[in-house]
């Protein structure tokens, strides 16, 4: 198990919230939604009611901070304001708009996974919702994220230009796999909240993936889940995973550990990402669950 355990960082009532708050800004696919699960599970953390992420300093900062507090609704019960938000890590000036309103008094969670192997995930997940077609290297022309967004030492120096290091709480999804428990300790460690193990429920699974069987009526679904939540119409999206409108339309999803990177797509992802694990190492300090022969 491998743990990154920077210097404790204070956090204080939050100047949005009349509790603290912490944000996950790490990418997707890096074990997130199970993150998310987990934390709904306790009880004693609030997060966004009824849709798992705002995209508020990404796609809905024009719709002001009222707009980013409405999606919450604190209890006695919840110690802790959460968001674990996927799209801010790669966003130019999301970090610059999260200190405008939080200031240096958070802590932001930073959930990693070997960039070779969340390429892949994250190309398999565009494809499942029709964003891409075709195969891993006409996904990337035709989405260049799925490449971009793995260049983690480039997209972290954004937020190190305006957060220190120490605020800044690695954890990685490999680590998961290795030992839950203690990646369950790393994180509650991070986030300052008594540690509790997860459910047999919340233990089973993290990524999955799945592939559409209508590619075309996978993207209309996907752009009209965008404008639903938009319009914060979250009901409707719930309704519809409920009665397994998801699994018809985007294909029945299946663990990411039951599949593997083609030797040629791996080749070819390993040649556009070299040197990014070394890079980051220089921040993190030694990644050796990385520098294994297996990285899936």
């Amino acid at each position: 198990m491998h743990l990154i355990a920077p210097q404790p960082s204070r956090i204080s009532t939050s100047p949005v919230f009349d509790r603290p708050y912490v944000l996950s800004m790490g990418p997707q696919r890096s074990g997130t939604s199970w993150i998310d699960r987990y934390l709904r599970s306790r009880g004693d953390v609030c997060l966004p009611s009824g849709v798992k992420e705002t995209f508020y300093f990404d796609r809905h900062y024009d719709r002001g901070l009222e707009f980013y507090r409405e999606h919450f609704k604190p209890a006695p019960a919840h110690n802790l304001m959460a968001e674990i938000s996927t799209t801010v890590f790669d966003t130019p000036g999301a970090a610059k708009r999260v200190y405008n309103i939080f200031g240096r008094d958070i802590r932001l969670l930073c959930p990693l996974r070997h960039p070779v192997t969340r390429s892949f995930s994250l190309y398999c997940h565009y494809k499942r919702y029709g964003l891409v077609v075709g195969t891993l290297q006409q996904a990337c022309a035709q989405n260049p994220q799925i490449l971009s967004s793995s260049y983690y030492v480039r997209h972290l120096q954004e937020w190190l230009s305006v957060y220190d290091k120490n605020n800044i709480h690695f954890v990685f999804q490999e680590d998961m796999k290795a030992g839950l428990a203690a990646y369950v300790t790393a994180i509650c460690n991070a986030l300052q909240i008594p540690c509790r193990l997860p459910s047999a429920e919340n233990s089973r699974r993290y990524n999955s993936s799945a592939e559409a069987p209508i590619p075309a009526l996978a993207s209309t679904a996907h752009k009209s889940a965008a404008w639903l939540r938009r319009h914060r119409l979250y009901p409707v999206i719930n309704a519809a995973k409920k009665i397994g409108l998801r699994q018809l339309i985007f294909g029945t999803e299946k663990n990411e550990s039951d599949c593997s990177i083609p030797a040629d797509d791996r080749k070819w992802l390993e040649d556009r990402l070299f040197g990014q694990v070394e890079m980051l190492e220089k921040i993190t300090g030694p990644l050796p669950i990385w520098h294994s022969a297996c990285t899936d």
